[in-house]
């Protein structure tokens, strides 16, 4: 129990992919699906989703590099990439 940064970071790192799946839910949703009533128990599947993403450390290199993308995103303030599939995408 001296080292507990590593359930921390894991247990934070798959709570990211909980939310990164619910904002590609409700990407898709804007993009694909305005007619239609927001039903939230549909962003359940994307956040289930995102979380084994997530939780996969075979995958964790290429989300990082995605997590980096966004961070720059943010700092640069890049409007236009917010809107793109790419930035809001979970993979």
């Amino acid at each position: 129990m001296k080292n507990k940064f590593p359930i921390v970071f894991y247990s934070c790192w798959t709570g990211l992919g909980f939310i990164r799946g619910i904002e590609s839910y409700n990407y898709s949703y804007c993009k694909y699906e305005k007619n239609k009533k927001y039903i939230y128990s549909n962003s359940i599947p994307y956040a289930l989703f995102g979380i084994i993403i997530y939780a996969n450390p075979a995958i964790f290199p290429f989300l990082m590099h995605k997590e980096l993308y966004r961070l720059e995103v943010n700092l640069r303030n890049l409007e236009n990439e917010k809107e793109s599939s790419y930035y809001n995408n979970i993979i």
